[in-house]
């Protein structure tokens, strides 16, 4: 049984469990990208308000639209960020 050891427990609280390999870089990666459309799509904002401001034409809604795509596609990728990585099964 157990030779006059601890006692076996079925719970794993003290074991740390890290992320999958390669994760890691894979989140600050699409973080710095994030962050870098976050700042186009401000300045995109910022011209637009300008050119509106300023009496501007037509131009104003395709920075906007831009600016709507950039987001929509922030979106899309923290979607996919979030979703669970595949567990691989290892051959034997």
């Amino acid at each position: 049984m157990n030779n006059g050891s601890r006692p076996l427990s079925e719970t794993t609280n003290h074991v740390e469990q890290g992320p999958p390999p390669g994760r890691v870089a894979v989140l600050l990666t699409a973080l710095s990208i994030g962050i870098l459309l976050m700042g186009i799509q401000l300045w995109l904002l910022t011209i637009a308000l300008d050119l509106y401001l300023a009496g501007g034409s037509i131009d104003i809604w395709i920075l906007v639209i831009i600016s709507g795509l950039v987001f929509l596609g922030g979106v899309l990728i923290w979607r996919v960020l979030r979703r669970n990585p595949r567990s691989i099964r290892q051959l034997s």
